[in-house]
């Protein structure tokens, strides 16, 4: 419970106890001569100075009434003006807590450059949006439910990310996300017309834009593919290699499971494309020594988007400018690779 709404309680209870405690006192000082609902009504009109005068017949020839209206005045009014104070407190924090959340959200889009846009924050949507966020990714997510999106900022606070409530299919939303500074976008939208749609737009704003979509039908894996997007994934194609690799080979999968649900580090399997900075880490993966400078295990290279992987290299394997390793590791360590070499 917060601060301020454990004073707004503080502040209802008081109100109550003021209310109860002069029905009480006017019913006992009047020796029960006025009804009790009457004592009540008193007080209620004495604490918010409404002026109706004494409404308690006889009430001023009866010894201490009137002096106990006078204390009932002073302790009633000010509990009336700290409860109004804490509901006014209480309506204007939360709205301005909410304007200065959006403008900070704003703000923190316009400075993002190469984030990932993830249209779509439902059950495919938030695990990739969450998965980013572990690995150190800065992510522009849009969707319909805002709950869903603050729910997920509240679990991240100091990740890098930002969000749009409102149709990621709506050209205005999807420009707002600053698309033409992004590294890539994953349209993980129900519908597969929607993420089509999706990806022939970002296409069209961002050429070299690294396009995912997701895809529920099998069917139209291939439509997506050519309409521009780079890779098209379909989770009830995903659930049934699941499923085999469940039934085959087991310890491989709790591996993977274990990896990505370790606490104290990400470590992923991740890729690390080589720039002009790679002839500094010298021309093999002996001289490079990326298990000993990096902390990282070297898995597979490739010396070109269109070239096949060497899998498991040994230390003599080339490297240089253009080549791409997968390595397991850290974010922190891939990120330190990555800087080294890019």
């Amino acid at each position: 419970m917060s601060p301020l709404v454990k004073r707004m309680l503080m502040g209802f209870v008081g109100l109550v106890i003021v209310v109860v405690g002069g029905g009480l006192g006017y019913w006992w000082i009047g020796h029960g001569r006025w009804a009790f609902n009457d004592c009540i009504y008193m007080t209620v009109i004495t604490v918010t100075t409404v002026g109706y005068g004494e409404i308690l017949d006889g009430m001023d020839k009866v010894e201490w009434a009137r002096g106990f209206t006078t204390v009932l005045l002073i302790f009633g009014t000010g509990s009336i003006v700290f409860f109004a104070s804490t509901i006014t407190a209480f309506i204007i924090e939360g709205d301005l807590r909410n304007v200065l959340f959006a403008s900070k959200l704003k703000k923190r889009m316009k400075r993002m450059k190469d984030h990932i846009v993830v249209c779509g924050a439902g059950s495919t949507g938030r695990n990739v949006i969450e998965e980013l966020l572990k690995t150190g990714t800065p992510v522009v997510a849009i969707d319909m439910n805002e709950a869903e999106l603050k729910d997920i900022a509240d679990k991240h606070p100091k990740a890098e990310f930002s969000y749009l409530v409102g149709d990621a299919t709506d050209d205005d939303i999807i420009t707002s996300s600053n698309l033409a500074g992004a590294k890539g976008m994953v349209a993980a939208l129900s519908s597969d017309k929607d993420n089509l749609y999706l990806v022939v737009s970002a296409r069209q704003t961002n050429p070299g834009l690294r396009i995912v979509a997701r895809c529920a039908e099998l069917s139209h894996v291939e439509k997506i593919r050519k309409s521009g997007a780079d890779a098209v994934v379909s989770p009830n194609y995903i659930g049934g290699m699941r499923l085999v690799s469940e039934m085959v080979r087991p310890a491989v999968v709790r591996f993977l499971d274990d990896m990505l649900r370790e606490k104290r580090a990400a470590y992923r399997i991740e890729e690390v494309r080589l720039g002009d900075k790679a002839a500094d880490l010298g021309g093999t993966l002996r001289d490079a020594r990326i298990r000993e400078r990096f902390g990282m295990t070297v898995l597979a290279v490739s010396a070109s988007d269109t070239s096949g992987w060497t899998y498991n290299p040994d230390a003599n394997e080339k490297i240089g400018p253009g080549m791409t390793l997968v390595v397991l590791g850290s974010a922190e360590q891939v990120a330190t690779l990555r800087s080294s070499a890019s």
